[in-house]
């Protein structure tokens, strides 16, 4: 009896659609996604701007970045809840039940595997700062171990626990940010913060991308979250309450708090707050809520990916897991800027066929979709038009201008090709999608 208890704590919810009497409310899915803005990166970055923008440009910039990221995960969250699953499966009319597989789900894999082991890697920085405290040296290995173990076990278990994690800590987070702020200027003043004209200067093009490509991944899998909701209206609120005003009060936050203390190193600042401990406490906290999140999505994504069954989820978010803190030891983070460049590139990109296939072509209603067994050619080549385009002739942003040429694509090459066999196999249903990755 006990083994059966703990077994129906963990999730077993893959790829298969969820049903109605396991529906969440919008607020469960809003505190993962604030869970997840809240973390070491979103801070890092708005310092990275406070050195190269004007304070309004920062605001200016993250607000536009991650209303386009909201967007986005509007749109293809919609798409989650109408059919009842996740991304990986919601991509298998774009881009074929099998190429939906080396196309969002090979996306989605590396993106939060990758995310998982930075994570872990800045986690173990902050940790280590901790002990440092009480005068301890816990070597940088063993504390991506130690905690990448945390963050994948939270993960193992699923939507249920994660939820509650976040209801815990997304208070504490919120409240250590403000301190922060208020601490940094206190330290200046607000008139030195916001009149500070950076010596380095970035286009608002480039802050805008950067914005994105910070996100890209999320935004490409909100579908894995919001197919438990219980309406679109649900799905608005949960991506814009959960999502927006948590992604700018970190970069935001990030930036009055470099530009307070004259220092840039995150870990730093927090750690000299004048509560070390507790800060350090905080931050942990932080990157554990974010990156449980990198490990359900990426594990979500293997589940396609290796087409593996339903019931072997927990395994194959362990095996992210692990995998994620192989890299978090070997020193990924230290290519992070790198990183989030080709991300910015190859994903969103793919979210832009998946859009352009159900909002356009199936004019949003789920009974004109149907996924399509084998091969979609046309998204595959849609996709990589749009990479190009991102990767070598960028015109104002490489995420936005990838999204467009990648929906535009499509659409113009479904218009021509749609009744050829590029378009892959016939139409199939849910089920035997679902089927095919048994």
């Amino acid at each position: 009896m006990k083994d059966k208890s703990t077994k129906s704590r963990v999730e077993n919810k893959a790829l298969s659609q969820v049903n109605e009497n396991e529906r969440q409310s919008w607020t469960s899915i809003a505190f993962i996604w604030v869970g997840t803005m809240i973390c070491i990166p979103m801070l890092m970055v708005g310092g990275i701007f406070a050195s190269a923008l004007t304070f309004s440009n920062i605001f200016i910039a993250t607000v536009i970045g991650f209303a386009i990221c909201c967007l986005i995960m509007v749109l293809g969250g919609m798409q989650g809840h109408d059919l009842g699953i996740p991304s990986t499966m919601c991509a298998t009319r774009a881009f074929g039940s099998t190429g939906s597989s080396f196309t969002m789900a090979l996306a989605i894999f590396i993106g939060d595997v990758g995310w998982f082991a930075i994570q872990a890697a800045t986690c173990a920085v902050a940790f280590n700062t901790l002990m440092e405290l009480v005068n301890t040296n816990v070597p940088f290995a063993v504390s991506c171990l130690i905690w990448g173990c945390v963050m994948t076990v939270t993960a193992v278990y699923g939507f249920g626990l994660m939820k509650w994690l976040n209801y815990i800590a997304c208070p504490l987070l919120i409240a250590l940010c403000v301190y922060g702020a208020v601490h940094s200027v206190n330290q200046s003043s607000w008139q030195a913060i916001t009149t500070f004209t950076a010596e380095n200067t970035m286009s608002m093009s480039i802050a805008v991308s950067t914005v994105i490509g910070l996100f890209a991944v999320g935004a490409c899998c909100n579908a894995d979250y919001t197919r438990y909701a219980k309406s679109r209206g649900d799905v608005v609120k949960a991506t814009v309450l959960g999502v927006l005003p948590a992604a700018v009060l970190m970069i935001m936050v990030g930036s009055i708090m470099a530009l307070g203390t004259g220092n840039y190193d995150v870990t730093s600042i927090f750690a000299n707050l004048g509560m070390p401990v507790v800060a350090m406490l905080v931050l942990i906290l932080a990157t554990w809520t974010t990156n449980t999140g990198n490990a359900y999505a990426s594990g979500l994504a293997s589940m396609k990916l290796f087409r593996l069954r339903d019931e072997l989820r927990p395994i194959a978010t362990l095996g992210c897991g692990v995998l994620g803190t192989v890299l978090a030891m070997l020193g990924i983070a230290n290519a992070m800027e790198s990183y989030i460049s080709i991300v910015s590139a190859l994903v969103p990109p793919v979210a832009g066929v998946v859009i352009a296939d159900y909002w356009i072509v199936c004019k949003g209603n789920p009974e004109n979709w149907k996924p399509v067994k084998g091969v979609n050619w046309i998204g595959i080549i849609a996709w990589i038009l749009g990479a190009l385009v991102a990767l070598f002739f960028s015109f104002f942003s490489t995420a936005v201008d990838s999204i467009v040429v990648s929906m535009v694509s499509y659409l113009v090459l479904n218009t021509v090709l749609g009744k050829t066999g590029l378009r892959g196999k016939g139409e199939i249903t849910i089920e035997e999608a679902t089927e095919v990755t048994k």
